[in-house]
């Protein structure tokens, strides 16, 4: 049987730990001393390829290897009862951070902003929060007030974009066209985040929330981060990986197959083999 205590004491160490992460300033993660970085596809509860990732990155084997999830809120995975246990990942990747709190970073998602803010977001008229809050509460019922709002604390704290040495930018997804002039990353940089900003039209909610893959809208944003490449995922890809422009690649990984991409942590990048830095869990 599951111990809440313990699980719940973990996440709160997770988010500590988060926080004092030493190169973050709001939310935004400078990682300068990586040989090389996993970036995973949008897991949504997919706890098969989230053991496969682990696998993959085999952190304690990799020392100066860093892994990167995103997105691990409102999956299809459901309990007896048809709610949502989704929060079981986010349990599993709170206890990896325990371990490995320099080395490990959740990326938020558009759905973990929702969630923590309690602004809908449904998929096939359901609506996700109710569900996953209906998921926690089915897992840890004498203690699911303490879990929710454990899970809003580690979403407060949770990094929107990573900026490596090499010029390789790590968030969500973008902007949209529309949104790109007024995006300004100096609002990414301070901690609390307001509500100005997670809601349409601020800088937090435009980067995750935009679908603008087009290499124009690529370009415009890398220009505003100072980056060369972008590492995204956000849209749906039933292969795991796709390549929108030159300078993107998309992961995803709750669908039929997980996409990640393995790519250098501080040298630079060739746009030949750019594109050839991502692949499939098998």
């Amino acid at each position: 049987m599951i111990d809440a205590s313990k699980v719940l004491y973990t996440i709160e160490k997770a988010t500590q730990a988060t926080q004092k992460y030493p190169y973050r300033q709001g939310r935004v993660l400078r990682i300068p001393d990586a040989s090389d970085i996993l970036v995973v596809g949008d897991l949504h509860g997919r706890m098969d390829l989230f053991k496969k990732a682990i696998q993959l990155a085999d952190l304690k084997a990799n020392p100066g290897r860093h892994l990167v999830i995103q997105e691990l809120m409102h999956g299809t995975q459901t309990y007896e009862d048809g709610s949502d246990n989704s929060h079981l990942t986010v349990d599993m990747v709170a206890l990896l951070k325990c371990q490995f709190p320099l080395r490990v970073h959740y990326l938020i998602g558009n759905h973990e902003l929702s969630q923590a803010t309690n602004r809908r977001v449904s998929k096939n008229g359901k609506d996700l929060n109710q569900l996953f809050d209906m998921g926690v509460a089915f897992a840890y019922p004498e203690h699911t007030d303490q879990f929710l709002e454990a899970y809003r604390k580690l979403v407060e704290e949770l990094p929107a974009l990573i900026l490596l040495p090499n010029g390789v930018t790590i968030s969500h997804s973008l902007p949209d066209s529309t949104k790109i002039d007024s995006f300004d990353v100096r609002k990414l940089e301070v901690l609390p985040t307001t509500n100005e900003e997670t809601t349409p039209g601020g800088s937090l909610h435009s980067l995750l929330w935009g679908r603008d893959t087009s290499e124009h809208n690529a370009h415009a944003f890398l220009e505003k981060v100072r980056g060369k490449w972008l590492i995204t995922g956000h849209i749906p890809v039933f292969q795991g990986v796709d390549f929108p422009n030159p300078m993107q690649i998309v992961l995803d990984a709750h669908l039929d197959v997980g996409g990640y991409a393995l790519i250098p942590g501080q040298r630079e990048i060739s746009p030949e083999e750019f594109h050839g830095l991502a692949g499939v869990l098998q």
